[in-house]
């Protein structure tokens, strides 16, 4: 059995109207190569408002972290209702059941990371240097991934690696570290046209 492929939902694209039509071609093209596709939904405007109430109520690192899983569960919900052909999960073993009634599973990642991820010793830690970049890579690293694919709203400059795109803000502080384990991570900025995938390098 092949690898799967992570694809990770930039919450940036949940403001654009060009999102399912756009998204659903490109899975269904991945689709078509025989691809095990997971999907992750970045949090989006859901994790800003938790950025902002922690930012102005001063929540702490551990409630905040949590009420920003919820946000991703939110939007794992949100992408299944966009698109046709996708099934929500929240845990991993029933991904294979999703895809073998033919459809693509998006994961509602917080029970997986509160109640198994969290006895990890690679357990993600619990701040905003951690985003659903962070956790789609570790996602990956844990599912042996074959690819982890990174679908954003921004360009990527030429030359520019894993640390290079944390510098600039295109992926989250950790994502470097969690991601090293990883061989091919490939960054594409969604909106543009042509769409080209870009290797990330370590």
């Amino acid at each position: 059995m092949s690898r799967p492929v992570v694809i990770k939902v930039g919450g940036s694209l949940f403001d654009w109207p060009g999102l399912p039509g756009c998204l659903s071609a490109y899975l269904e093209g991945r689709r078509d190569g025989g691809e095990r596709l997971l999907l992750l939904a970045g949090g989006g405007r859901a994790a800003d408002l938790v950025r902002d109430l922690d930012r102005t109520f001063g929540l702490g690192d551990l409630p905040a972290h949590r009420l920003a899983l919820r946000s991703l569960d939110l939007t794992a919900h949100i992408l299944a209702g966009l698109l046709r052909g996708l099934d929500v999960v929240e845990e991993l073993p029933a991904s294979d059941d999703v895809r073998n009634r033919g459809r693509i599973p998006v994961f509602a990642p917080r029970r997986w990371l509160d109640e198994v991820e969290v006895r990890s010793p690679d357990a993600l830690p619990p701040s905003w240097d951690v985003t659903s970049d962070a956790i789609a890579a570790r996602l990956a690293v844990v599912l042996g991934a074959e690819e982890l694919v990174l679908l954003k709203s921004a360009p990527l400059p030429p030359g520019i690696d894993r640390r290079g795109a944390a510098r600039l803000g295109l992926v989250d502080p950790a994502f470097p570290d969690v991601s090293r384990a990883l061989e091919r991570v490939v960054y594409l900025d969604f909106r543009a046209t042509p769409r080209v995938p870009i290797p990330l390098a370590r």
